[in-house]
């Protein structure tokens, strides 16, 4: 498989097809997913449309959630493809793809083109990380600056120091202001505790910092100073107090979990390449056990590096209380490269390992194909299962035949190992994770969109609803997305007599809210409602309407 494709060229290549065929189909087909989509592309649209650069806002109120990056990305996007999800999408699309590519140099670097390579693909086809590529939040941007942090900080150290750590402060300046201090804080620990491993802790103070301080400050800084100086220091006390600090000490929204949360995310979103996470950490424990063949350190470097990357992230996220996947999603270009090392040995005979560990990983996969199948058949109601408490989502069990492409893989690279043919076997779960993968997210959310509220009931409105006097507001339910798809404020009522003035008021008006609610109220506006639409929300498992005073 690899024999035709072993220089720097044509694995890029290969890289980006795989990137297309799995993130652009269909990148802009469903509706936004609430709650993260929702809020971050109205963000964009909003500063878009107000022309201010500088100041966030979500429903023209103030969103201290977020920096700028995204959004400025995104205004780049709405203007060239017009104000759509495709767009709001795009600037995570690119960033999996400068993710994938700086994976791919990093494993070149470390263990040679074929590892960086099986590495690249890994990281293309696990769900995880393709998800978070069609998916409009800031987690991939700052996962591709991580990862590009890190290799431009291997690069200087494998060639004592020749002057590139001071770019460094380019790539961890975009990445605060893409997520936060977190692109700085994270990157920083994990050198700073390999050189400690390797005992060159003298290097932490490398005159060439002083250089990368200069460049961070200059690329990052300003924002952060303007945006201060617009709130009056409001939006920097909001960010810092709500978004790290609370975060940090409380599991905001319910979102806790275990302290072993993080593996199980690692090994379920490193899909289908989680059926090698155990044998590959086996494989670096033992290359760092083992003292290396010949001279010079070897791969034993690299792996520390990585395993320091690893270490940081599972580490300080276990610690904080709240726990949400996306979290970790920097993690994934270390864990592939690792895989790509351990997949790239073996295929190659230089480490072995014992025939039923690869034929136990083969019914692993066969496993989780299983696992689809019967997964699909719950949800679309094919199967009935009390834990669904009755929402299911017919249409999704049309799909279930998707776990059979992992069954096939399996079938194919159990029969590859049986007759010795070790590349078959990658080859045989690469495929199939591409057309899985890329299955998952262009043709099964299609099916999932069909339940979701905010889109089809905004198209009930009146096409002219942005260009007279009209009120809209939403009542005892309401979705960030409702805001991008009205393209105007939308108001969030709290009690019953809101909405009955909104509705009795003289002013056309148009009101979401749950069909409960409305049976409630019809009766109490006098005649002066009416439905103009409903549909069946996907994430409160109820009917909502849009009623109108028109």
């Amino acid at each position: 498989m690899f024999h035709r494709l072993n220089h720097r060229g044509p694995h890029l290549a290969l890289l980006a097809l795989v990137w297309a065929l799995l993130c652009l189909p269909n990148l802009g087909g469903p509706s936004l997913w609430d709650i993260d989509e929702g809020n971050n592309a109205t963000a964009g649209y909003e500063m878009y449309r107000s022309g201010n650069l500088v100041l966030p806002t979500f429903n023209s109120k103030l969103r201290e959630d977020k920096p700028a990056l995204l959004y400025w990305l995104q205004i780049a996007a709405y203007r060239t493809f017009g104000t759509n999800e495709f767009s709001a999408r795009l600037p995570s699309a690119l960033a999996a793809l400068l993710a994938l590519l700086a994976t791919y140099e990093l494993g070149r670097q470390m263990f040679g083109k074929r590892a960086g390579l099986l590495a690249g693909l890994v990281l293309a086809t696990a769900v995880a990380f393709s998800g978070a590529a069609h998916f409009a939040n800031p987690d991939a941007l700052l996962t591709a600056f991580n990862v590009l942090t890190l290799l431009v900080f291997w690069h200087d150290y494998r060639r004592n120091a020749t002057g590139w750590l001071a770019l460094t402060g380019v790539t961890t300046g975009l990445a605060v202001l893409a997520k936060g201090p977190v692109g700085l804080v994270m990157p920083t620990a994990i050198t700073h505790l390999f050189l400690l491993w390797r005992r060159q802790w003298l290097n932490v103070l490398d005159r060439r910092l002083t250089w990368a301080s200069l460049l961070f400050a200059i690329v990052a800084l300003p924002w952060y100073v303007m945006v201060t100086l617009e709130t009056k220091g409001e939006w920097l006390l909001l960010f810092w107090q709500k978004h790290h600090a609370a975060r940090m000490t409380t599991p905001l929204e319910n979102h806790g979990g275990p302290p072993y949360y993080y593996l199980l995310v690692l090994i379920g979103g490193l899909a289908p390449w989680s059926i090698f996470f155990g044998v590959a950490g086996w494989h670096a424990w033992r290359h760092l056990s083992r003292p290396p063949e010949g001279k010079g350190e070897g791969a034993r470097p690299a792996v520390q590096f990585l395993l320091c990357w690893m270490a940081v992230y599972l580490v300080f996220f276990s610690i904080v209380r709240t726990k949400l996947p996306n979290y970790v999603l920097p993690i994934y270009p270390a864990v592939a490269l690792l895989l790509g090392f351990f997949l790239d040995r073996w295929r190659r005979g230089l480490v072995e390992v014992p025939g039923w560990v690869v034929r136990l990983s083969m019914g692993c996969l066969a496993a989780l194909g299983v696992s689809v199948f019967v997964g699909l058949l719950v949800a679309g109601g094919a199967i009935e299962a009390s834990f669904m408490r009755g929402r299911y989502l017919p249409g999704v069990e049309a799909w279930a035949g998707l776990g059979c492409v992992l069954l096939v893989g399996a079938g194919v690279g159990w029969w590859c190992a049986w007759r010795g043919r070790r590349g078959g076997v990658i080859a045989a779960v690469a495929v199939a994770g591409v057309l899985f993968t890329g299955a998952l997210g262009a043709l099964v959310v299609e099916v999932v969109d069909r339940y979701k509220a905010p889109r089809p009931l905004a198209q009930a409105l009146p096409a002219d609803q942005l260009y007279r006097d009209v009120r809209i507001g939403a009542y005892a339910w309401f979705r960030p997305s409702v805001v991008f798809y009205c393209q105007r404020e939308v108001t969030k009522l709290a009690e019953e007599r809101e909405a009955l003035e909104m509705l009795e008021g003289p002013l056309p008006a148009y009101l979401f809210m749950p069909a409960s609610t409305w049976l409630a109220l019809e009766g109490k506006v006098g005649g002066r409602g009416r439905e103009v639409a409903r549909h069946r929300d996907l994430y409160s498992g109820c009917e909502i309407v849009l009623v109108s005073n028109e």
